[in-house]
């Protein structure tokens, strides 16, 4: 992924607040009233600040326009943008409660790297050696005993049952969320036959669909 994608910001523009040093403002990351000590030149120049009854080093003013870019986009566009380091950002994340898959710029990011990854798999796989090795730590740590047997998947509500037959396969599954394959199986499997149309076909012959297989009706 080229930089200017990685680094792009999803829920802009993020405009910075109209002060000047020595003004007065409220930062929500210090919880108090602030002291605009200056401005950064960082791409997107904002102003920075420190307590009033402080005479530490200061920071940026997090604000309600920094502070929405702080839930909402990833680290790698906030560093970009903003000029801050990564130990900051992840402070900051962390002092409004954001996950490292909350905002949706680090989801974004992040489910694109497993795509690129899963492809990469998917074409070169692991090299033998790798899979030796996982094979032996799984049979060394016993790591089979962890697996849950029997299904896994979404089970079938009683109301998903009695739709069986009801409408073709293939619109069934598109409405309940579940592939043509399952609801064939599980139609099949209670005996279920396939949706039936009266429909007359122009030769005059009538389909009669059922579970072993179509009997055409010669009118």
């Amino acid at each position: 992924m080229r930089q200017e994608e990685r680094t792009r910001l999803l829920l802009g523009p993020y405009n910075p607040p109209p002060l000047k040093k020595g003004e007065r403002a409220y930062c929500l990351l210090r919880d108090c009233d602030v002291v605009i000590t200056g401005w950064t030149d960082a791409r997107i120049p904002w102003p920075r600040c420190r307590a009033l009854d402080s005479r530490g080093g200061s920071g940026l003013l997090v604000n309600e326009t920094l502070a929405r870019a702080i839930r909402n986009e990833s680290a790698v566009a906030i560093q970009y943008w903003w000029g801050d380091g990564l130990k900051a950002v992840w402070a900051w994340r962390e002092a409004f409660g954001v996950g490292r898959m909350d905002s949706k710029g680090s989801r974004r990011l992040i489910l694109a790297a497993s795509k690129r990854g899963a492809q990469t798999m998917a074409l070169y796989g692991l090299p033998d050696a790798v899979c030796d090795q996982m094979s032996e730590r799984a049979k060394r740590q016993n790591l089979a005993s962890f697996l849950r047997k029997g299904y896994h998947g979404p089970w079938w509500t009683q109301e998903e049952l009695r739709l069986l037959g009801t409408e073709p396969d293939e619109e069934l599954a598109a409405r309940i969320g579940r592939s043509t394959t399952a609801v064939r199986v599980m139609r099949i499997r209670r005996g279920i036959p396939r949706f039936v149309t009266d429909d007359v076909s122009r030769s005059g012959s009538r389909a009669i669909f059922g579970s072993s297989g179509i009997t055409v009706l010669r009118s």
